[in-house]
């Protein structure tokens, strides 16, 4: 009988199968309200003939900026994210309009996750190859915080 007690938590954990991992909230769809940019004291709420959508799946982010009025695409960017700790990592692996220095960059962002809303803060870099040595080599750095909403209802 004792035996029996002992195998039964052993049963039912096979039963129920392994233990699920912990789902990353910010996968789903988002869109830009507020932002910071460089010096900016307060947040400024994005105007209306600019939408921002965000992309997040399990291993990759996205993001565009358009006209809503007439589709014309501003900007886009992506490459895959890691979160360490209360940091969201960004690889930005293409960016559009081309001719900034800004794919093959590592941003890191704290974050903050309230209900639907994302918050990112940290510095994007410029970087520069040096071409005595080949190495990528910072040049400037902006600090940006952004205010994301979810929009997908996950």
């Amino acid at each position: 009988m004792k035996s029996l007690l002992l195998l039964l938590p052993l049963l039912f954990g096979f039963i129920n199968g392994p233990a699920e991992k912990p789902k990353n909230k910010l996968i789903g769809s988002w869109t830009l309200v507020k932002y910071k940019y460089g010096h900016d004291a307060e947040f400024n709420n994005v105007p209306e003939f600019i939408y921002y959508v965000k992309n997040v799946t399990e291993s990759h982010f996205s993001w565009c900026s358009y006209n809503p009025e007439d589709g014309n695409v501003i900007g886009a960017g992506g490459g895959t994210y890691s979160i360490k700790d209360d940091y969201y990592i960004e690889n930005t692996e293409f960016w559009y309009p081309s001719g900034t220095s800004i794919p093959g960059t590592r941003t890191s962002f704290k974050y903050t996750l309230k209900g639907n809303m994302w918050t990112i803060s940290g510095y994007i870099k410029e970087v520069e190859l040096n071409p005595a040595t080949g190495d990528i080599a910072p040049i400037d750095s902006t600090y940006i915080s952004e205010v994301w909403q979810r929009i997908d209802g996950v």
